[in-house]
């Protein structure tokens, strides 16, 4: 079974298995699992020449390609787990980052004195000129071991480290081997930031089923007209994607099928959608230029439980359901496709709780409770938060209490036995798939001199596009002028200066006091009307 593996133990079985199978491609070359094995290998003598404790928190600060998957590799045949630092986060989110994660080496593929200046580097071009590949059974390595430590938003102001074991990555892998019927022929994407963990399923969904993985660069990511070219390229068979971003390469494949008068079937299998509720209409006009091959599938989960939690395959009933005849949409129904977030994978218990840990009955709204192997070791070097979120409970009242992770996410239970996302207990939203603690974004931006108030929403915008707003006042009384133009300016400069891409307000609306409700808090409803 997988779970009484290692994942690197997974890789190298699977290398001595296919070992002139193609691994990895980023474009600039192709390893096959022999080369990616034996690169990982001679990184990972390098990695234990400078970190030899178990458990050691190594950095990755590399750009996207095959080498921070040899790197990934290389860092569990070490011993040790990886803590992600995209180069293309602002320098002060990535200082923070190895400072929280006391990373003192780091595996790099550039300079890294101006953004790390105290940190030990390990290169890819060092390692393989002078090290020689470490021994497979070098190294004892336990299931239970952390494997990565992914950094989440946090509503303090400061993003958290979530340490996540070998084990718990088993355990989805397993879990969803039940679920979706991989092949070693299949072709996936490496689309997304390591810092985000839909990545790990990506990199061990491909390289545990002896698949190839096209490492996605970060410039065709950001652009849908080339993403929509690499997949039809590279003939990808199983693509993860946001829903707001599938939306926008739904979009550039219906109109390039306009320009050229239809689309072609594509070798497409499945399209595994996760962070968001899902767009149907997206999904329609994908399945209406490109055919009814693929399959699409919703998937919830958190970067605390591994991932994905629960599953749903999008029957064609809602996949292929056409427009009403006068051109609208089809009207909303109760309850919300888009919003149903399935059954849990094989071996996660869901429990829909009330504020006193209670079950909540049928039809009524509950905070999503998980448990599971999948669950994460924990959150780095925060041991109250850890005993907050991942209490001891007996929902069942069987008198045998288990570890359970408290989401924060709201559901009800439908008759099917399904679940329907009911939005957030708090003030953690999800954009593009990442989960966002706007309480860490308004800690970075009310420092600026010059603001009063500030308050940071999600706002749907007219076109249907889901974004982060920021409304804030001045400290000047009089309503906004060219001062407060200027105030807005400085505060985008400070987002990108330092928050990641997906964090930084597209929006900042100068208002003249925060509006309130009776009860003397922030009116958000009213703010997000301003917009809307």
């Amino acid at each position: 079974m997988l779970s009484q593996l290692c994942l690197h133990r997974i890789f190298e079985e699977q290398a001595a298995r296919t070992p002139d199978a193609r691994a990895v491609t980023d474009g600039r070359e192709t390893l096959t699992y022999r080369q990616l094995d034996e690169r990982a290998s001679r990184l990972a003598s390098a990695v234990l020449r400078h970190a030899p404790a178990p458990g050691t928190r190594i950095g990755l600060y590399m750009r996207r390609g095959n080498d921070v998957v040899a790197a990934a590799i290389a860092v569990m045949k070490a011993g040790c787990c990886y803590v992600p630092l995209d180069p293309a986060y602002p320098r002060e989110r990535v200082r923070y980052t190895a400072r929280d994660a006391s990373v003192g080496l780091v595996v790099a593929d550039r300079d890294t004195s101006a953004v790390l200046p105290g940190a030990s580097v390990v290169t890819v071009d060092d390692a393989l000129r002078s090290c020689p590949p470490l021994r497979h059974d070098q190294v004892a390595v336990t299931p239970d071991m952390p494997a990565y430590v992914i950094h989440t938003s946090g509503s303090s102001g400061d993003p958290k480290g979530v340490v996540v074991s070998h084990r718990s990555v088993t355990a989805l892998l397993e879990a969803c081997d039940q679920v979706f019927a991989l092949r070693d022929d299949d072709v996936w994407t490496l689309f997304h930031s390591p810092c985000f963990d839909f990545s790990v399923w990506e990199m061990w969904g491909a390289l545990s089923h002896g698949a190839r993985l096209v490492v996605v660069p970060a410039e065709v990511a950001a652009s849908p007209d080339a993403m929509l070219d690499l997949v039809v390229s590279q003939r990808v068979t199983v693509l993860n994607q946001v829903p707001s971003v599938f939306r926008h390469l739904s979009r550039s494949a219906v109109a390039r099928a306009e320009e050229t008068g239809g689309g072609a079937e594509l070798p497409l299998r499945y399209v595994i959608f996760g962070g968001e509720p899902v767009d149907l209409g997206s999904v329609r006009a994908w399945r209406r230029v490109h055919g009814r091959r693929a399959e699409f599938f919703n998937m919830y989960g958190i970067t605390e439980t591994t991932v994905f939690a629960t599953w749903r395959r999008l029957p064609e009933s809602e996949t292929d359901r056409s427009p009403d005849p006068d051109g609208g949409t089809p009207a909303r129904t109760a309850p919300d496709p888009g919003l149903n977030i399935g059954r849990p994978l094989d071996g996660v218990e869901v429990a829909l709780l009330d504020e006193w840990g209670g079950r909540t009955p049928p039809g009524r709204i509950g905070e999503l409770c998980l448990a599971g192997e999948q669950l994460a070791i924990g959150y780095l070097g925060r041991p109250e938060l850890t005993a907050e979120r991942y209490p001891l409970l007996d929902p069942a009242g069987t008198g045998a209490a288990r570890r359970y992770y408290r989401s924060g996410d709201l559901a009800v239970a439908l008759p099917d036995g399904t679940w329907e996302f009911a939005g957030r207990a708090d003030d953690q939203v999800k954009i593009n798939g990442y989960r966002i603690e706007t309480g860490e974004i308004e800690a970075a931006l009310r420092t600026i001199e010059g603001v009063r108030e500030l308050v940071v929403l999600p706002v749907t915008s007219r076109v249907g596009e889901r974004m982060l707003t920021a409304f804030y006042s001045g400290t000047t009384p009089h309503p906004p002028d060219a001062q407060d133009d200027d105030l807005a300016v400085r505060l985008a400069e400070r987002a990108r200066a330092t928050l990641p891409a997906h964090m930084v307000p597209r929006r900042f609306v100068p208002v003249p006091e925060l509006p309130l409700t009776p009860s003397g808090k922030t009116d958000k409803r009213a703010l997000a009307r301003q917009v809307s």
